[in-house]
């Protein structure tokens, strides 16, 4: 990957919907160069999707912060708790992370009782996990899909 790629991958975080001319002009690279970058970094899995994002006028209903913390940490039933949460549509994001908890879940409700409801059902019926703790998100201060790129 070089500059070209950096600055490609930088302008198409922020719109993705840009003509490939006018991220040409943005980089300094022709039209054709950039549509030929932008399929190589698409088959190389750099660039993994190209999304909408939802605003504030989509009824979303409310979001949950969830730590999760198992009984006892083995491979087969973080295996089987990963691919339980990849199958949930409501888990929108899914962290194995260091510290108290093994899992941090992002998980979107229509509702706290409908939280509650999917908590139960998913969460409390899973037997590898001992507890979990939910935060209801009241308001969002920043959210971004932008990544910055680290690399010389």
């Amino acid at each position: 990957m070089d500059d070209f790629d950096r600055k490609l991958l930088d302008a198409v975080q922020v719109d993705c919907s840009l003509s490939h001319a006018e991220l040409g002009r943005r980089v300094s690279l022709s039209a054709s160069a950039v549509r030929r970058r932008l399929a190589a970094l698409k088959s190389q899995g750099i660039i993994a999707a190209e999304v909408a994002v939802l605003g504030q006028g989509a009824e979303t209903g409310i979001t949950v912060v969830v730590a999760v913390i198992f009984h006892q940490e083995t491979v087969e039933g973080y295996a089987a708790f990963r691919t339980r949460m990849l199958q949930d549509e409501r888990v929108l994001q899914c962290y194995s992370v260091a510290g108290q908890s093994d899992f941090m879940l992002v998980v979107a409700a229509a509702s706290p009782p409908d939280y509650e409801a999917w908590g139960e059902r998913v969460l409390m019926a899973d037997p590898v996990v001992r507890r979990y703790d939910s935060f209801v998100v009241w308001s969002t201060t920043k959210f971004i899909t932008r990544r910055p790129l680290f690399g010389t």
